[in-house]
């Protein structure tokens, strides 16, 4: 059994953050690209993310649960290990400390080991089997799901599906040259920031919130979940169909598909827990029986991830 590598160090900056005065998502997850390219150095992958490099690691599932918020000016490290490898993908877990070094946050992804021409997956070098082994070790009991089940059979939503199942338009745009790697594809955070962006025009998963008041109530993520499907390009289009999955008195279950308005495929299906969140006294906010019933009337029990 191996111990945590670290990764990465700096610190959370004043423009990473939202409205709520803590680091958004999306700078969690750049955070671990950013770690994962310095990881994959350990286990004999040094090329993955440099333009002449034949091979590369694709995310496919990105999960990620909150413990601690991390607000600008906080000093954050992040340590990396291996948690599973496959013939052709491998799985890790990313450590997130912010504020004084307590836990802040925990990213666990799955991704493939693809040739960069093709896209087809193939398989690892003997180095890197040995190398990655050399890493491996359990996922540690604060990455393990809360809300999320990891393990729940997926779809592949398109935009009919979408359709018919009457979810609502929260997001639309075209993404940017500067969102994508050096292969020429979106990066997931940038996906993963156009949900970030967007989650609050989600009428039925918040009638209880007026995001343009300043009374001190918002939303906020404690976990969520990342598919990646398909990789768009610069100048793709997006359209992001969501709707509300389950409701409690202290969370509640958004599903987003970030879709092709053109070719009808999905690109990402998003996962997050939400929770009514002061901002005044930084606690989450439970809600009673009457909110409860209205969050329940908007409930779509058929969405699927």
């Amino acid at each position: 059994m191996s111990e945590l590598i670290e990764t990465w160090r700096g610190e959370a900056l004043a423009w990473e953050a939202d409205e709520l005065g803590h680091m958004n998502m999306r700078y969690y997850f750049d955070r671990a690209h950013e770690a994962r390219a310095r990881f994959a150095h350990t286990i004999g992958l040094p090329h993955i993310y440099k333009a002449a490099s034949l091979s590369t690691l694709l995310p496919t599932r990105q999960h990620i649960k909150y413990i601690k918020e991390v607000r600008p000016g906080n000093g954050m490290v992040v340590k990396s290990g291996v948690v599973a490898l496959g013939e052709t993908d491998i799985t890790l877990v990313h450590l997130i400390s912010g504020n004084k070094g307590l836990p802040s946050a925990t990213i666990t992804e799955t991704l493939t080991h693809i040739a960069v021409r093709t896209g087809i997956e193939f398989g690892w070098s003997k180095r890197t089997q040995r190398l990655a082994k050399a890493c491996r070790l359990d996922l540690p009991e604060r990455a393990a799901p809360r809300n999320i089940d990891l393990g729940e059979a997926t779809v592949m939503p398109t935009m009919d599906d979408a359709g018919k199942l009457s979810l609502q338009a929260i997001g639309r745009g075209t993404f940017r040259p500067t969102e994508c790697d050096v292969f020429g594809h979106v990066l997931p955070t940038a996906i993963i920031g156009r949900v970030s962006n967007s989650a609050q025009h989600l009428k039925t998963a918040w009638p209880d919130l007026d995001f343009s008041s300043d009374d001190g109530m918002s939303g906020a993520l404690v976990e969520a979940c990342a598919r990646h499907k398909h990789r768009p390009k610069a100048g793709d289009l997006y359209e992001i169909r969501s709707g509300l999955r389950s409701a409690s008195t202290h969370v509640r279950e958004l599903c987003h598909w970030i879709l092709d308005p053109v070719s009808g495929k999905c690109w990402t299906s998003f996962v997050g827990v939400g929770c009514r969140f002061n901002v005044k006294t930084r606690k989450l906010v439970k809600i009673d029986a009457k909110g409860l019933s209205v969050l329940e009337n908007g409930l779509v029990k058929e969405l699927k991830p």
